[in-house]
């Protein structure tokens, strides 16, 4: 009896190490494969480019006379709005031509209110002749008609007649002689004297008196517009010395550079090939080696409408030049500051992204493998932009799907396989 009870004891081990046995190999171990989540995240591409900072709007401000220094009102660093005074020039010359020429302008208005007079007097008194001679005209022919009955009545000699007809004659002769002086302009207004010719002597006289009230002007200097003073001039002779006043200056010179207050700008020169990618309202971000863990956002304000050749002496390439709006300036920047460039040409805040090598291609078609139960799924893909690390997948996945991260051998539609942890790919760009 305790026999038969052993026999069934070991019959029965050897049962179940026959069905371990075959289970453990009736199941094949699956591919062991690396995985990633397709997630919604932010995704774009960059240009990266180097540039320069510079202020929107500078401006250099010389002098435009020679003279000496006479009052210097701003300084470096300081801010100034339009058409404050910054400094002056002292130079007599100037001040003794400005005032000659006021004073002969001046008088030149008065002697065209003088021609005007004198020709309006003028005016008067040959039209009192023509009215004298026009009433000598009208009592020589009334004696004269009158004259002609008494002839015909025989009450007066014939020389009676004729005398009084010659002086008929010569009151018409003098009438004539008095509307053509008239006519001709018999009067001062067209002579060497006359209106004419005297606001021809003002306008010449206002011209040069613009031109030396304009030669005083630029005795002041001042601020074409609101901005920051970002340089003084040096002494000439000791540019170690800011200028100072009773310094000589000369014309051209100069004083001031004057730079706007807004934000800077980054000035790019994008190669040709690329600027197809570029346009006006892309994101941009700077850095620098100058601040070095500093990013500052910016966008693409301005693209040249022409291409020019390359600074570059060995490059054959042209190049245009863009300009990026900074959003902040910090103060750390300053003008003629180096600077990284990345222009976001793609630019999306919310996209489905895998990893690249997640997707695969075959005969022009896109797909991915899709882990489901321990089970890779091959699915078609339709997709869009890429980066250096990222692929946007536009339909065939959904958030949340497990997909094989890479090419292994013996990958294929319904392979088995053992995926390691999935963590989400974190947003990237390039």
């Amino acid at each position: 009896m305790r026999t038969r009870n052993l026999l069934i004891v070991l019959g029965a081990v050897a049962v179940v190490i026959l069905i371990a046995v075959f289970s453990h190999g009736g199941h094949q171990p699956g591919i062991p494969v690396a995985t990633a989540t397709a997630v919604y995240a932010p995704f774009s591409v960059k240009l990266a480019e180097n540039g320069v900072v510079m202020s929107p709007r500078s401006q250099t401000i010389p002098a435009l006379i020679a003279g000496n220094l006479e009052s210097l009102d701003a300084h470096e660093g300081e801010p100034v709005i339009a058409g404050q005074l910054l400094a002056t020039v002292y130079n007599p010359t100037l001040a003794y031509q400005a005032a000659g020429s006021q004073a002969d302008y001046g008088s030149s208005v008065a002697d065209v209110g003088t021609a005007r007079v004198n020709e309006e007097n003028a005016r008067v008194q040959y039209q009192a002749a023509i009215d004298t001679a026009r009433s000598s005209l009208d009592l020589a022919q009334h004696i004269y008609d009158e004259d002609v009955t008494l002839f015909r009545n025989q009450a007066i000699p014939r020389n009676q007649l004729e005398s009084d007809g010659a002086k008929l004659e010569q009151a018409r002769v003098t009438y004539n002689q008095a509307l053509a002086q008239l006519r001709l302009g018999a009067v001062s207004g067209y002579g060497m004297a006359s209106v004419q010719s005297a606001q021809a002597a003002a306008r010449k006289a206002e011209i040069i008196n613009e031109q030396n009230q304009q030669q005083l002007g630029f005795t002041r200097i001042i601020a074409p517009f609101d901005g920051i003073i970002q340089t003084v001039a040096a002494n000439a002779n000791d540019p170690l010395r800011p200028i100072q006043v009773g310094d000589a200056v000369v014309a051209g010179q100069s004083l001031f550079t004057i730079a706007t207050s807004e934000n800077y700008i980054v000035r790019a020169e994008v190669d040709e090939q690329d600027i197809i990618n570029v346009h006006v309202g892309q994101r941009t971000q700077i850095t620098g080696e100058d601040f070095p863990g500093r990013t500052i956002p910016g966008h693409v304000s301005q693209i040249s409408p022409v291409a020019t050749k390359s600074t570059d002496a060995s490059s054959t390439a042209k190049q245009v030049l863009t300009t990026i709006l900074l959003d902040n300036s910090p103060s750390f920047l300053k003008d003629g500051m180096s600077a990284d460039v990345d222009i976001l040409t793609t630019d999306l805040r919310h996209a489905l992204v895998v990893p690249n090598a997640a997707v695969f291609t075959q005969n022009g078609h896109s797909y991915v493998y899709v882990v489901q139960s321990g089970t890779a799924h091959k699915r078609a893909v339709k997709t869009g932009a890429s980066n250096d690390t990222q692929i946007v997948v536009l339909s065939g996945l959904s958030p949340g799907d497990v997909v094989i991260a890479q090419k292994y051998p013996g990958l294929a539609d319904g392979a088995r396989v053992q995926p390691s942890a999935s963590p989400a790919p974190s947003p990237s760009s390039t």
